[in-house]
């Protein structure tokens, strides 16, 4: 995993938050029993876990790939890792043609699947996530379908040296892959709300962090005020049928 000098341990989090509040460092954040200490290293798991679901951030990002075999239950396992999926990246790939995966289907839709016989035999495949698993319709499987997306992995810290991911800090070397200003401006602000203490520039501090490193996390789009730029279509560009549209 390259580039990982931008990170901070958990115990260097914990630390410069306990500073930047008015506390003492402590040289063993996990073998600690000042109170204070122990609410900073519970919290700051909170914090991470809260970042996940609230943006897929690109570090987090994973994909999932998978084919079906003829007769196979359609019920397939999610990664260990699994968070949540990202919308509108489950394709079938291979073969002479690509198509999106159609889903996720609402239970009233499966439901209605499950009950008709005129999607047994088809070229497209419904999805939907139920019980921790990734389900597939027809069920049993009728056809090959190489399936892929992407997804948010809950893996945002790298435990110590080895290349393991998890979602909760539980020693001094865990290694927080978000960017140390953003970690550390939203543990005082949790911090601080926990304690009942005034966070009004703890919350802006956070805020400006989020909003500018939601922004940097990804390329933005070219913009391009002179002339107009002929937009990509999936199933079309330059080759569909019938060329562009107007």
């Amino acid at each position: 995993m390259a580039n990982l000098n931008r990170y901070l341990t958990a115990q260097a989090i914990v630390n410069r938050s306990a500073i930047e509040v008015g506390l003492a460092a402590v040289g063993d954040v996990f073998a600690s029993t000042d109170p204070a200490i122990v609410q900073l290293r519970t919290l700051l798991t909170s914090c991470g876990q809260t970042l996940i679901q609230d943006y897929p951030w690109q570090r987090l990002l994973a994909e999932f790939t998978m084919t079906t075999a003829i007769n196979d239950s359609g019920v397939y396992d999610l990664p260990d890792d699994f968070s949540y999926m990202i919308d509108q990246t489950g394709w079938q790939r291979g073969g002479p043609a690509i198509w999106p995966l159609q889903g996720p289907a609402s239970p009233q839709t499966w439901s209605y699947l499950k009950a008709s016989s005129l999607y047994r035999i088809t070229l497209f495949a419904w999805f939907r996530l139920a019980d921790g698993k990734f389900e597939i319709f027809p069920q049993p499987v009728t056809s090959v379908f190489p399936i892929s997306f992407q997804y948010v992995s809950r893996g945002w810290i790298k435990a110590g040296d080895t290349i393991t991911l998890k979602d909760a800090v539980t020693a001094d070397d865990d290694l927080v892959l978000f960017e140390p200003i953003l970690i550390v401006n939203y543990l005082k602000l949790k911090f601080k709300a926990a304690k009942g203490f005034d966070t009004t520039t703890e919350q802006k501090d956070f805020e400006d962090s989020l909003q500018s490193w939601e922004g940097k996390d990804a390329s933005g789009a070219v913009l391009n005020q002179g002339r107009t730029i002929v937009p990509f279509y999936y199933l079309g560009s330059t080759t569909n049928i019938g060329g562009l549209p107007p």
